[in-house]
Order: structure tokens, then C-alpha cells, then sequence
């Protein structure tokens, strides 16, 4: 299931307005640990021709089911893209916007998402406590105190002369 095909040679100057839900995953993300729709994806989209291009202006929201990235919970995530634009180039007489809405709410998703920052419903993470905050990181020695050995074999490098051969003994 898309978006509904918009017929540019139909639209009228001012544009036409686009509104419905989509229930059937068009995201279709395989991964065990990829974030699974939750249907529906409710649209509210205004289209309209500028030129060679197409506007496209409104809103657009869809949930989520998120794998948090401390522990093996999932969380809910709500996706609200409002307002929503896009232009994209006049190329047929027909404009299929799935796949460019499909990428603009997929980009909005959390790269990292933990359970007590879901925008739906926040709930202490299981690993609470689990870690030191940062404030109470130590670091485990200097790095200036942890010179390697190796250090040696750049100092020796640096001595060659341009052209990197050897002097002549």
C-alpha cells in the first residue's frame, strides 16, 4: 500500500488537498532490532504545481516501536512531521510520494533512542544505575603517562629525509 497517485494534469492552480491513514507497513524493515510501524500513518498533504516543480506542504504522523539502546525493552515512538514540506521535480504527469515520505519520517526516528526519552510513553530504562554517570568518569591514566613503546618507531621515521631513503653509510 502508498500514498495515493496524484494526477498533475488534474490539478487545479491552487492545488488539491490529500488526507487519509495507511494502515499496512510501507516501511518494511527487516531487522530484528529495526523499529516496527505501528499502524496507521495519517496524512494531510496540500499539492500544487510551481513551474517545472510540485509542492508539497501539510503534515504527516506515524508511531513506532523502538528498540532501546541500553537495554532489550521497547519503547513507543511518536513521529509528527508538522509542518511537512517538499519539492520535488515535475517529471510525469503523475507524482507517487511514498517513497519520499517513507525517507523524510524514517529520518526523524532516534539513532539511539532510550526508554525514559520516548515522546509516548517515557518509563525508567531496566539498566537505570546500571552505569556511572559521566560526571563520575575517571579516566584510567594520563595520556601523556601511557606513551607506547612504539612511539620510538615514529620518532625514528621522522628522522628519515624527504624522499623517505636512508642516508648512505
Amino acid at each position: 500500500m502508498m500514498l495515493p497517485l496524484i494526477s498533475l494534469s488534474d490539478l487545479p492552480p491552487e492545488g488539491r488537498q490529500f488526507s487519509g491513514e495507511i494502515r499496512p507497513d510501507l516501511f518494511g524493515l527487516p531487522g530484528l532490532y529495526d523499529p516496527l510501524f505501528v499502524p496507521p500513518l495519517k496524512y494531510d498533504l496540500t499539492v500544487r504545481r510551481d513551474d517545472g516543480d510540485v509542492i508539497v506542504e501539510g503534515s504527516l504522523s506515524a508511531r513506532f516501536s523502538l528498540q532501546c539502546s541500553h537495554c532489550p525493552a521497547r519503547l513507543l515512538w511518536q513521529v509528527r512531521i508538522d509542518p511537512y514540506f517538499s519539492c520535488e521535480e515535475q517529471e510525469d504527469d503523475t507524482l507517487d510520494l511514498t517513497a519520499q515520505v517513507r525517507e523524510d519520517i524514517l529520518l526523524t526516528l532516534p539513532g539511539y533512542p532510550r526508554c525514559e526519552e520516548s515522546n509516548v510513553e517515557p518509563q525508567p530504562c531496566q539498566t537505570e544505575g546500571a552505569f556511572a554517570p559521566e560526571s563520575e568518569f575517571v579516566p584510567l591514566a594520563d595520556e601523556a603517562a601511557m606513551e607506547s613503546p612504539r612511539a620510538d618507531i615514529w620518532k625514528a621515521l621522522d628522522q628519515l629525509p624527504p624522499g623517505g631513503a636512508p642516508p648512505a653509510s
